[in-house]
């Protein structure tokens, strides 16, 4: 089922009440992986009480058996209030998106950089801890290394270009490219994340030191979130 495909069935069972349809994420970005990445979408409806959510839920099953996550659900005015409360994933969605039915509100939502960058710093370190936590739970050995680096690699990219966007204000579509472009703000070892990366889409060439590799990642992790932590004091 196509994004196009679910939405078409929720216009005849929402009516009017279904009063915008995006696409969002890595497929409305165009820097998913195949076969790796799903659709992501959001819906506004006019009201979000139990019978429009039953609605909606009546043809989720298909779409969540394809490997999609439940549509994110939202009300016009309570989306328009929450610039402050998401301020990354609602940045991701002004940036990156495709609208598939109705007027799309997310023009009309303005982020604040101060509120960005307590997001970041917080979502940063956040992943950080977890990061440390997987690895003591882990054992240490290759395959667990490899697993941890590569299921945790997205969050960090995601942040990444969130944390670009305190500086430019357009950013790349590419999270990778994004991260190149951060190094030059917040000196950070962004090779590390091209790496895992690679081993990601099953690209890396050469012999992997998979500890080596997640040494280099956990300090380049440990870099950024320190740097953003610096920039709401001005430090460089």
């Amino acid at each position: 089922m196509t994004p196009e495909q679910f939405t078409e069935t929720l216009k005849n069972t929402c009516g009017d009440n279904l009063l915008a349809a995006v696409l969002y994420g890595s497929a409305a970005a165009g820097d998913g992986i195949e076969g790796k990445s799903d659709y992501n979408v959001l819906l506004v409806l006019r009201d979000a009480d139990l019978p429009a959510l039953k609605a909606v839920a009546a043809h989720c099953a298909a779409w969540l058996k394809k490997g999609n996550p439940p549509p994110l659900v939202f009300t016009r005015e309570r989306l328009l209030a929450s610039a402050d409360t998401f301020p990354i994933e609602l940045s991701d969605m002004k940036d990156f998106h495709r609208t598939l039915h109705g007027e799309n509100p997310l023009p009309g939502i303005k982020v604040e950089p101060a509120h960005l960058r307590l997001a970041v710093e917080r979502e940063l370190k956040g992943a950080l801890l977890l990061l440390r936590e997987s690895y003591l739970a882990s054992g240490g050995g290759r395959r667990a290394l490899e697993t941890l680096m590569t299921e945790s690699l997205s969050q960090f990219l995601v942040l990444c270009r969130a944390a670009l966007r305190l500086h430019e204000e357009k950013v790349p579509a590419s999270k990778l490219a994004c991260a190149a472009r951060l190094r030059e703000r917040a000196d950070f070892d962004a090779e590390a994340f091209e790496l895992v990366h690679q081993l990601r889409r099953g690209e890396y060439r050469g012999g992997l030191d998979a500890e080596a590799l997640f040494a280099r990642y956990l300090a380049a992790a440990d870099r950024l979130a320190a740097a953003v932590d610096g920039w709401a004091a001005g430090r460089p």
